[in-house]
């Protein structure tokens, strides 16, 4: 799904929300996200849609937000990539103009060889800013998840581990990992099934 249809999304889906916003954040940040798509407008409208003013009555609000995370996470590995590129390609230029005899020996690292690289390597993470962190939540972890995203924090219905974890697999959608990218000392987490 592109940026744009992320956004559109998110925009129906709030059209249709319960939520509560006396102080008019969520109204300042979807003036903003309706008219330019940038880094700074997706990071701003997530913080729009965290505000502590902003009352969640059915829970559309988190699901927006949890969509609009996940796009800013993107958008941070893209722009980390971005700078991977551009400076090995400034470097690159810099040596043949030197030594115009030679051809260009540095081949870029794939975007998805740059992440993988950030990942395992940590020399290279800290090298470009990016630190990337994945691991498996926890059977409580999701649970709370699953509560969250029912709108449920009542514990009387009983079901056995196998039912609940059932359930949360095939007809909750419930994420299993939770994936934290870090940028310039700037964190994201992100759920993933």
């Amino acid at each position: 799904m592109s940026k744009e249809e992320i956004i559109k999304e998110v925009i129906t889906i709030l059209g249709t929300s319960s939520y509560i916003d006396p102080a008019e954040h969520l109204y300042d940040g979807l003036k903003q996200i309706k008219r330019e798509i940038t880094y700074a407008t997706v990071h701003d409208f997530l913080w729009s849609l965290e505000s502590s003013t902003v009352l969640d009555v059915d829970g559309r609000v988190t699901e927006c937000a949890r969509k609009i995370k996940s796009l800013l996470a993107d958008m941070t590995i893209d722009e980390a990539y971005k700078n991977y590129l551009k400076h090995n390609d400034e470097v690159d230029n810099y040596w043949i103009k030197k030594n115009p005899e030679i051809e260009s020996r540095w081949k870029p690292y794939s975007q998805e060889e740059f992440i993988n690289k950030c990942k395992t390597d940590s020399e290279f993470s800290k090298k470009w800013g990016l630190k990337i962190e994945e691991r498996e939540l926890s059977l409580k972890e999701r649970m709370n998840l699953c509560r969250e995203k029912l709108n449920d924090t009542d514990d009387s219905e009983i079901l056995l581990p196998s039912d609940i974890e059932y359930r949360m697999n095939n007809e909750w959608n419930v994420p299993t990992r939770l994936i934290t990218i870090t940028y310039n000392n700037e964190k994201i987490e992100v759920y993933e099934s």
